[in-house]
């Protein structure tokens, strides 16, 4: 079993996040913890992606630390099919094979890891997308361009016009380093 510790700061909000990655027998395991302060309220946030080999979601599980906080799990088929703790099928997010959590920078990893790209590359890809600390949950629609093996375009388009882009540079765990003006890695400072 490896694993993985980083630190990410916000950088337009006060918040602060540990992060470990493990990888055991096959299966990944990603658990963040994100404080902070949005506007005038402060969070305290946790989230934990069960994802198999090939970087594929099978579950996730995030909650408020705050007494008497919100949470959400869902399940994955892994085949683009979400399903809530009493089974049910939630069709709103049908062809969603990755996540992206608001707060944290490491659910970018999971389109890059999960795809093969060839440099120059786009992909487009469908996200369940969680804004926390709201808990809103909506698919969209976003796109990845690779620019080498460690630099990725992100794109998030509204109506077919890029609302949206940043070139994100990865570490060799796959693991973004620096989210221009929105995330800093503050440890480890090497990658």
């Amino acid at each position: 079993m490896s694993n993985t510790t980083v630190m990410w700061q916000a950088m337009q909000w006060p918040a602060i996040e540990h992060f470990t990655l493990s990888d055991n027998n096959g299966l990944r395991n990603a658990c963040g913890n994100i404080t902070g302060v949005i506007g005038v309220q402060p969070f305290a946030l946790q989230y934990e992606i069960e994802m198999t080999g090939n970087w594929k979601v099978s579950w996730f599980h995030i909650r408020s630390l705050a007494p008497h906080g919100r949470e959400i799990k869902l399940t994955s088929d892994l085949a683009g099919h979400w399903f809530d703790l009493a089974g049910n099928h939630i069709e709103a997010f049908d062809s969603c094979l990755d996540i992206d959590i608001s707060l944290t920078p490491f659910t970018n990893t999971l389109p890059v890891k999960r795809l093969s790209f060839q440099p120059g590359e786009k992909k487009v890809v469908n996200m369940l997308y969680i804004k926390l600390p709201e808990f809103e949950l909506q698919q969209v629609q976003q796109h990845y361009t690779c620019l080498d093996e460690q630099h990725y375009r992100y794109e998030r388009y509204d109506q077919h016009t890029v609302a949206f882009s940043a070139d994100l540079p990865f570490d060799d765990d796959g693991l973004v380093t620096d989210y221009p003006g929105i995330f800093k890695r503050i440890y480890p400072e090497k990658y």
